[in-house]
């Protein structure tokens, strides 16, 4: 197949004609001249106009490869990083990445073009609830365990900012625990504790 920039790409065809994520894709099957149920068969392989079926409507070879990543994979760029890299930092700036590039597909080359692909969009209605419940997850965990003041909604700490040469009197003596590096430099950190029951 001739795509955008006159860039070749080889289709499988029995991969296609086989694919379960190819499901219910009525317009891509049918330009595709892959059997479709309630459609006649118009086109085959051989004929020429259908080689030039991505330059026409300017499919990029990386809007390909995006499509049949998903097709072979069911699930696109970044998903994997995204979801199970465990430091917190690496793991948004992932989630940003698969969120924008989720975007752009969505938006542009084959799934735009000659969708509509349910499959697709049950996955873009799941990923989109999973986001929802990371953040809502991420928002109870930090109403929860605050590591800095600005989380503690429900004013569960005391909190302190202490200098480094001053942290182990300080767990030591009433039950402080450290959260995290306080923002006036490295030499600084936040601690907090449970408040002390009230003397009667």
């Amino acid at each position: 197949m001739i795509c955008a920039h006159d860039i070749k790409v080889i289709i499988n065809m029995n991969e296609l004609t086989n694919a379960d994520r190819l499901r219910g894709a009525c317009v891509f099957n049918r330009l595709m001249g892959i059997h479709n149920p309630g459609f006649e068969q118009k086109m085959t392989p051989n004929e020429g106009d259908e080689l030039t079926l991505f330059k026409d409507f300017n499919i990029t070879e990386k809007d390909w490869m995006n499509f049949i990543s998903f097709i072979r994979l069911g699930r696109i760029k970044y998903e994997i990083a995204a979801n199970e890299i465990h430091n917190d930092k690496d793991r948004e700036s992932y989630q940003k990445l698969f969120m924008q590039h989720l975007d752009d597909i969505t938006n542009s080359g084959i799934f735009l073009k000659f969708g509509p692909f349910p499959v697709f969009e049950e996955y873009i209605e799941w990923t989109h609830n999973r986001q929802t419940n990371i953040k809502r997850n991420t928002k109870n965990q930090n109403a929860n365990n605050p590591m800095i003041p600005k989380q503690d909604i429900k004013q569960l700490f005391c909190w302190c900012v202490e200098y480094t040469n001053n942290i182990s009197e300080r767990v030591e003596n009433g039950n402080w625990s450290v959260t995290t590096v306080a923002s006036g430099g490295n030499s600084y950190y936040l601690r907090r504790r449970r408040p002390l029951p009230e003397q009667d």
